[in-house]
């Protein structure tokens, strides 16, 4: 009798034992573009391709892109982006100074409490305009400085989610001054280049590599992210904004969208044929 009673315990364990050990993944946009207005269009068909897929992304907006799309109606794409799961890129990503650069001669203190100073309001608007509290903050570009850890959670922030290299294990998520971290940067992050090979069977096959490589580890994240002007533009939209760089239409005597496949959907079909004024 006992050894009925354990035999299907066994089989149990045994299965749970033979398992493959879980990879999760993580698909996210830094949604930052509030200079050209087709990125919004871009940032809703990625928003509403997705979730016919079922799938739940994370778009980590910046809040002056966030107040661009209220103030120009965008209401469409507000809704769409809801959807998924909404984070903090800062109030205005590139426009100078960085968090690097303000915070670099400050202790932790009172660098915690200007970038809180500087981005809570950004976070609140985020609030206010989607209606859900950010989950994460994503540096803008390489702009890290772990004063913003301290900040953070006064933000009702629990989360530093990007890629970079400041400090990084094992390309993995890790706690950090009390903060849950991910920050895979090459290693297990997959991307394939709008405008460029490798395809999309490429693609598959480096994600299926990169997710072989975990499963041998013993698990973990993989991470795939892109930024919805991408698929719109040839540079990022900083390029434009530079007092030392020409614009766009400057450097090419006209409109420079991206000449993108034709499996890119009826939006980026649409993108090469228009221009903005």
């Amino acid at each position: 009798m006992r050894l009925f009673l354990l035999l299907p315990l066994a089989l149990c364990f045994g299965l749970r034992a033979a398992s493959p050990p879980p990879v999760y993944v993580t698909v996210w946009f830094d949604t930052e573009d509030f200079i050209d207005p087709r990125s919004d269009d871009a940032a809703k068909e990625i928003a509403e391709r997705l979730r016919a897929l079922g799938v739940r992304a994370t778009f980590k907006v910046v809040g002056e892109k966030a107040r661009f799309l209220e103030r120009n109606g965008r209401r469409d794409v507000i809704e769409a982006l809801r959807f998924h799961d909404i984070g903090y890129h800062t109030n205005y990503h590139s426009v100078p100074p960085a968090p690097a650069e303000y915070l670099e001669t400050m202790d932790l203190a009172e660098g915690a409490a200007e970038f809180y100073a500087r981005e809570a309001g950004g976070v609140r608007d985020l609030v206010r305009i989607f209606g859900q509290r950010p989950s994460c903050y994503g540096q803008p570009g390489n702009s890290f400085a772990p004063h913003v850890y301290h900040a953070l959670e006064r933000l009702g922030i629990g989360l530093y989610f990007d890629a970079f290299t400041q400090v990084r294990i094992d390309d993995q998520p890790f706690w950090y001054e009390g903060i849950l971290t991910m920050a895979s940067h090459d290693a297990f992050t997959v991307r394939a280049e709008p405008d460029a090979p490798p395809g999309i069977a490429e693609a598959r096959q480096a994600v299926d590599a990169e997710w072989a490589k975990l499963q041998q580890r013993g698990g973990g994240f993989l991470s795939i992210y892109y930024h919805p002007t991408e698929f719109v533009n040839a540079e990022f939209w900083e390029a434009r904004t530079s007092p030392a760089a020409p614009t766009l239409r400057e450097a090419s005597g006209g409109c420079r969208s991206r000449a993108l496949p034709a499996r890119s959907g009826a939006l980026m079909r649409r993108s090469r044929n228009s221009c903005d004024t």
